[in-house]
């Protein structure tokens, strides 16, 4: 199973090995989109400044969602996985409307831990 469009540019999926866990994802092609609001906030865009962001977003805006998945980006490729579908949805719809919304985005950055982005 794996949904492209609900939490665009995001991507939702169930891994084919393991029935039960899910993984969403967003790769650098689609991050460059935003790599200005990064740099305005003096952050480098890539799959550590978006836990960043997605970390910033649990803590502010869904703290219910804390501890109901784990983080496991890459320089080029963010990602969140875990066996909670429903959370981890709940964090796509988060981070894919703090994509379209640069102001939001930009807060979400600032409201991160510096250390979030190593």
């Amino acid at each position: 199973m794996s949904d492209r469009e609900s939490y665009a540019p995001l991507v939702f999926l169930e891994y084919d090995h393991r029935p039960g866990s899910y993984c969403l994802m967003l790769t650098d092609d689609r991050m460059v989109a935003v790599d200005e609001v990064f740099e305005a906030a003096g952050q480098q865009n890539g799959g550590y400044g978006w836990e960043a962001v997605a970390r910033s977003a649990v803590r502010s805006r869904a703290p219910h969602l804390e501890g109901r998945f784990r983080y496991d980006p890459e320089a080029g490729m963010f990602v969140a996985y875990g066996e909670d579908a429903a959370a981890l949805r709940e964090l796509g719809a988060l981070l894919s409307g703090a994509f379209r919304d640069r102001p939001t985005l930009r807060e979400l950055i600032d409201a991160a831990e510096p250390d979030w982005f190593d």
